[in-house]
């Protein structure tokens, strides 16, 4: 019954925006965690379409790389794009002068921005 509330809940706030659940296509940022896989079986649920953009920021060795395969069957199993990208947060952190959060925000927001504008993603 939860469930069903839950997705309830999420299908009425599309609706009361006037947010097309079919007729828009959305980018989901997944990083693996609960609460980005709960939000991908969300969208599946009601109808979305959506892809799914994974930041491997290399900063937590081979479990970084699970979360990248686990997002990757993720994408599988809901028969959706998975875009995945690689980045070298520590080294970018260090070229310029940033620390590791700043650094691996930075890298993720100019990603996701090319995304939308390379695969005419109107939200992300």
């Amino acid at each position: 019954m939860k469930l069903f509330h839950l997705l309830s809940s999420f299908t009425r706030f599309f609706k009361e925006n006037n947010i097309s659940l079919t007729q828009h296509r959305f980018l989901l940022a997944v990083s693996g965690g609960v609460d980005s896989v709960v939000l991908c079986a969300l969208c599946k649920d009601a109808g979305l379409n959506f892809a799914i953009a994974h930041c491997n920021f290399g900063l937590r060795g081979e479990e970084s790389n699970r979360d990248e395969a686990f997002v990757r069957s993720l994408g599988e199993q809901y028969g959706v794009a998975v875009f995945v990208q690689q980045f070298d947060t520590a080294a970018f952190a260090s070229e310029n002068r940033l620390s590791t959060q700043e650094a691996a925000r930075t890298l993720r927001y100019n990603w996701f921005d090319a995304l939308r504008k390379d695969h005419g993603f109107p939200y992300t």
